[in-house]
């Protein structure tokens, strides 16, 4: 395995989340391994998708990650572990019930923890999740 060889992620690209700050990139591969910077619900141009709901957010955030992982080599089945940041206990159902449909049985290993998120969309942002991926060539 070559961990030298890297490929960063810095989003933009069609189908992308944006790249909404030059002092982060979307993600990176090195060798076989491949990490996510937290997603959250934004679409191409940057603005929040699904204000104030739970469902739409988790899809779109997924969307992006799915997106990030693609432009890197991999897919959802190349996860290995992830991490979703929710703002409100009170939506974890529903965000659990979204997650679901994204990752085949058995999903990969996952914390979640409550946080205050980046108030970017003042209290309409509710989630934001970050994936692990290792993939063979």
């Amino acid at each position: 395995m070559d961990f030298t060889e890297r490929k960063w992620a810095l989003g933009g690209g069609p189908g992308e989340p944006p790249a909404i700050s030059p002092n982060w990139s979307q993600g990176i591969r090195v060798g076989p391994m491949i990490f996510t910077s937290g997603q959250a619900a934004l679409n191409e141009q940057g603005e929040l998708v699904g204000a104030n709901d739970i469902r739409a957010q988790t899809k779109k955030t997924l969307e992006n990650i799915g997106a990030v992982l693609k432009s890197l080599g991999a897919s959802y089945s190349d996860v290995v572990k992830t991490t979703v940041r929710i703002k409100d206990y009170d939506d974890y159902a529903g965000m659990n019930e979204v997650y679901a449909t994204f990752f085949d049985e058995p999903r990969p290993p996952r914390a979640t923890v409550k946080s205050n998120l980046v108030p970017m969309f003042d209290d309409e942002f509710l989630v934001e999740i970050e994936a692990t991926a290792i993939v063979s060539d």
